[in-house]
């Protein structure tokens, strides 16, 4: 891998979702929130995405826009999770969607969309042959030629813009080492043609479901991590596997209550990093909101998990991490770039139903232990 060359296109903003779906733009530099005179993106659905012009394209009902401009009228009704994607090489922008059976992927086109004229008509490229018992599609990248297509929550496909039948290559998140599990939440490919993939492993005992109230039990197994895997152009090769926390951990309550008539929690088993290793872990990321030179910067959302301590009188909780994550491409090493409070930002809402109190009485009520 020679990542010296991630200087020809680089992100001037980071375009951050604060749940449930309001995007905001911050300033790489100041980690302020900025705004762009004459557009605000707001509620706008999708994934926006900023061209080598710093010119921001979004998705409102159904037309695409730059900059606050009228760019097209597009059909949204069976759009991918994660629609646009900005090729910097070939300056094009592209906007993924199955077909009305859900059968095929197409492709719209938009050519040097940063000097289009309103009501842009696009080209389009379909890939009917090359998605056997596809179910769903997370995210995909373009690098010229080349497609990649993450679909049925673990499984890449390389393909070639020129032959829609041309499959290149698969690779399968099980079969990587360490193998990994969950979903893949985002990609990109890099200046020198490397395929950029967030993984997420995230939920109570399932790896792709958030902590949108769920309830945890006692003995449960939890996941919160995930990782950012750099894949060779052609798929035949996985360069780095950065962030994965690949063991479990057991999370254990302390103490013991014979007083109090209160919740017995014993323990459970969490895939999720140690606290000391919170800053070169994956919580679970999300999104690549800014490539830069020699860095990648990582909205990065997960939780970490206490049980009560008896002794203390005390209850247990869910700690939520909002993050930016960067990624160091000369050395792979990963920091923290800011971590917000959930009154600044939450890139989603972490909950666990009932919370993990041993009871609301006091002397329990309002005290919790820290998060460790």
């Amino acid at each position: 891998m020679i990542l010296e060359g991630q200087t020809a296109y680089y992100s001037k903003y980071m375009i951050l979702t604060n749940d449930p779906n309001v995007k905001k733009l911050y300033n790489y530099t100041t980690m302020q929130e900025i705004s762009i005179e004459d557009f605000t993106l707001g509620g706008a659905s999708y994934n926006p995405v900023e061209d080598r012009e710093g010119k921001i394209y979004y998705i409102i009902d159904v037309t695409l826009h730059r900059n606050g401009e009228l760019l097209s009228q597009i059909d949204t009704s069976n759009l991918i999770k994660n629609p646009l994607y900005y090729d910097s090489k070939t300056d094009s922008l592209w906007l993924a969607s199955f077909d009305s059976d859900m059968s095929f992927v197409n492709f719209s086109v938009f050519e040097k969309p940063s000097a289009a004229t309103s009501n842009t008509n696009p080209s389009t490229i379909s890939y009917e042959d090359s998605f056997p018992g596809i179910t769903s599609c997370q995210a995909f990248a373009v690098k010229e030629d080349n497609i990649y297509i993450a679909y049925n929550n673990s499984n890449i496909l390389l393909t070639k813009k020129n032959n829609s039948s041309n499959t290149e290559a698969t690779i399968t998140l099980s079969n990587i080492t360490p193998a990994l599990s969950g979903e893949v939440t985002d990609m990109a490919v890099l200046e020198d043609g490397t395929v950029a993939v967030l993984v997420r492993s995230i939920g109570v005992t399932s790896e792709t479901k958030v902590f949108a109230y769920t309830v945890l039990n006692d003995k449960d197994t939890v996941y919160s991590r995930g990782a950012l895997v750099l894949l060779s152009s052609d798929l035949s090769k996985v360069e780095k596997v950065l962030g994965w926390t690949d063991s479990p951990r057991t999370i254990s309550a302390t103490g013991e209550d014979t007083e109090n008539p209160v919740k017995k929690w014993t323990s459970i088993t969490a895939y999720i990093p140690e606290y000391e290793e919170r800053g070169t872990h994956f919580y679970g990321p999300v999104k690549i909101v800014a490539i830069r030179p020699k860095e990648l910067v990582i909205a990065d959302c997960g939780a970490n998990f206490v049980l009560p301590d008896y002794d203390g009188k005390k209850n247990g909780k869910i700690y939520a991490h909002n993050r930016l994550m960067t990624v160091n491409l000369r050395n792979f090493a990963i920091g923290c770039k800011k971590e917000f409070s959930e009154s600044e930002l939450k890139f989603q809402n972490l909950a666990i139903s009932g919370g993990i109190e041993a009871t609301s009485s006091s002397p329990y009520y309002g005290n919790y232990v820290d998060e460790k």
